[in-house]
């Protein structure tokens, strides 16, 4: 497990949606009313760019086919597929995002 630094916070408004390269990795970052999130940007049904879509009532929408995925715990709420959720901590101005290595994406954390 290794900690990123990704932004500046105040980088990203409320409601907005960004995508970072961190450790290998393509994220969705985002922000709500009630903090920062990280998601793997890329939708598992069609492929599509997370970032690209729309944060709606706590989900991120996929601008393909309109599925949303809860920003807290990834699960998808439209059929129950997940995207993985990175844990975000907020240092003064400085975000900070965890990444886990898996077998999916073997030797990451060896990565800046």
């Amino acid at each position: 497990m290794t900690w990123h630094t990704v932004s500046p916070a105040s980088r990203i408004r409320e409601g907005q949606l960004l995508c970072f390269s961190v450790a290998g990795r393509r994220l969705v970052v985002g922000r709500t009313a009630r903090g920062y999130f990280a998601l793997d940007d890329t939708c598992p049904h069609a492929g599509g760019s997370l970032s690209e879509g729309m944060l709606e009532a706590g989900a991120v929408i996929c601008p393909i086919h309109g599925h949303a995925y809860d920003v807290v715990t990834g699960e998808g709420l439209d059929d129950g597929a997940e995207v993985r959720v990175h844990p975000c901590v907020l240092e003064g101005d400085v975000l900070r995002i965890e990444i886990v290595e898996d077998a999916a994406h073997p030797g990451e954390e060896n990565e800046s």
